[in-house]
């Protein structure tokens, strides 16, 4: 099977995003062309088939793309749907420490994380500003631009069983991230012990597991109360936190501000304000726990 082709890209850069949102597509038999002097990332929610230059794609909902810029693009899309899209300024790569973004790539597991983030980093570009916004935009989209790039790498390459375990408990937390797991249950869940789970985790993620799981509740509860009226305590409980006052005291110092002012002002631009320290957690003990409400 041929390599995919892709596009190469610096770790160190931060992309400057001209366009992020959702937008519809509706195009038949490749009858129009696109090509712009930005690169391209896309999450797509539509069958059918992309031409990127000479090579073809087959596409299914959850696929990304990423058409690197002056590059012609065409559509053969037998429905009407949308996509997610982001455009970026190309950066310099010469001497940099690279990353290879492959033109196709199937996110499989990961496509509603990435739409998540992608929702995040549109959210975040509307208000272009707003500094602080902006440059939570470029560093959210280098992140997401990171994990894409990892994931290709696991998909061309079969992993290794420490990172298979790794990609597999991230798939878990991002998806059920309301879930009450326990530092057992997940290690068994991987087929690793608690021990070095702990250990690989910290290492390549740059966190503790706790942490990860109360940051990945918190940015969906972010944009929960961004794009919904939904009661906070709603949203507390919907994020896997039914305690409010527990929730609310997580938010605050995740977010560096409460659920109410990250909803009501919009001159903030809900940046963490720092990272949570690290801590053990003993075996058996639930990482976040589900506390009850008081009556």
């Amino acid at each position: 099977m041929p390599e995919t082709p892709n596009l190469s890209w610096p770790v160190r850069a931060l992309p400057v995003i001209t366009i992020a949102g959702r937008f519809p597509l509706d195009g038949r038999d490749f009858k129009y062309m696109y090509r712009g002097v930005t690169h391209a990332l896309h999450l797509h929610d539509y069958l059918g088939t992309i031409r990127m230059e000479h090579h073809s794609f087959a596409l299914h909902p959850g696929d990304v793309t990423v058409s690197p810029a002056r590059d012609r693009t065409w559509y053969d899309v037998p429905k009407p749907g949308h996509h997610w899209c982001i455009h970026f300024r190309p950066a310099r790569t010469r001497g940099e420490i690279i990353i290879r973004l492959p033109w196709h790539l199937p996110a499989g597991a990961q496509r509603s994380f990435i739409a998540d983030r992608i929702a995040e980093i549109a959210r975040l570009h509307k208000r272009e500003g707003e500094p602080t916004a902006c440059a939570a935009a470029a560093v959210e989209l280098q992140g997401l631009l990171l994990r894409i790039g990892m994931l290709a790498t696991q998909h061309d390459h079969p992993p290794r069983r420490a990172d298979a375990a790794l990609h597999k408990l991230l798939r878990l937390l991002d998806e059920q991230f309301a879930e009450t797991w326990t530092i057992p249950q997940l290690a068994t869940a991987v087929g690793l012990t608690q021990d070095y789970l702990a250990t690989i985790f910290r290492q390549r993620v740059g966190m503790t597991i706790p942490h990860y799981l109360l940051k990945r509740r918190i940015d969906h509860a972010r944009q929960l109360l961004k794009s919904t009226d939904l009661p906070i305590n709603h949203i507390a409980a919907r994020v896997g936190m039914p305690d409010a006052q527990h929730f609310n005291k997580q938010f605050r110092r995740l977010v560096g501000m409460s659920p109410s002012q990250a909803r009501t002002e919009p001159g903030r631009s809900g940046v963490p304000a720092a990272i949570l320290p690290a801590h053990p957690v003993a075996a058996g003990t639930p990482l976040l726990p589900a506390r009850r409400p008081p009556h």
